[in-house]
């Protein structure tokens, strides 16, 4: 079943009849070729789904909804934005694996640099789109994108745990009672030994990912999913 987005769905109820917005409702009618009687899955980011069935001139009847309680344990991804393409694979993967609270990272060694522009608005475009692709019925909370410095007194004041990757060396890490955790995923050419003392300083531990140095989606991927299963939340 095809998924849309539809940001009022907590407002409506069952036999209400909707409308997508342009976007959607060009995609599901002129791409899809959807017909009467057909059925679709509904989102909003926020925890509500639901589904509705296609009706004459292009309108939606509710079927039904439901609301999808929000995870007991949350995941804070702190990253250096990589570039476009690979930027877009870790955004998308973050919403598969779970990501509640995405912050973009200014690092030493970052090679973008992004503006407050991009991050509310075509951010949050490839996120939903990996909602309905993966089912995830919540959105990641977006950050606008902060200083290194702020990123590690933010991680401190939110998180209980902060984790960074390594590929030398790692501890066992205990996080099924663990409310909040912070990872940090440096840029391409990985944190300066500065940055590194600091997150040091500020309590973080490694975690072990791999023997190999990884490309920054890559470490991000690895990294999530190693810490949802820790975190009892695969």
């Amino acid at each position: 079943m095809h998924a849309f987005r539809f940001d009022e769905l907590a407002d409506v109820g069952p036999d209400s009849l909707i409308r997508l917005d342009p976007r959607e409702e060009s995609h599901l009618f002129k791409i899809l070729r959807a017909r009467p009687g057909d059925r679709v899955r509904l989102l909003d980011g926020r925890g509500t789904t639901g589904v509705a069935v296609v009706g004459q001139g292009r309108e939606l009847r509710l079927e039904s909804k439901e609301t999808v309680p929000p995870p007991a344990r949350r995941l804070h991804l702190y990253f250096a934005p990589p570039k476009k393409q690979k930027l877009d694979s870790l955004l998308k993967q973050s919403v598969e694996l779970g990501v509640d609270v995405l912050v973009p990272v200014l690092c030493e060694r970052s090679v973008v640099q992004p503006g407050e522009s991009s991050v509310g608005g075509r951010w949050t475009d490839l996120l939903f789109e990996a909602c309905k692709q993966s089912g995830n019925p919540y959105l990641p909370a977006v950050s606008a994108p902060v200083t290194f410095a702020a990123a590690v007194a933010r991680a401190r004041g939110t998180c209980s745990a902060l984790v960074v990757g390594s590929n030398r060396t790692g501890i066992a890490l205990d996080l099924g009672n663990v409310p909040d955790v912070a990872f940090f995923v440096g840029p391409e050419g990985g944190f300066t030994d500065a940055e590194m003392d600091a997150l040091s300083a500020a309590g973080a531990v490694p975690l072990r990912i791999g023997s190999w140095t990884l490309r920054v989606e890559t470490a991000a991927a690895a990294g999530l999913g190693v810490l949802n299963v820790l975190m009892g939340r695969a």
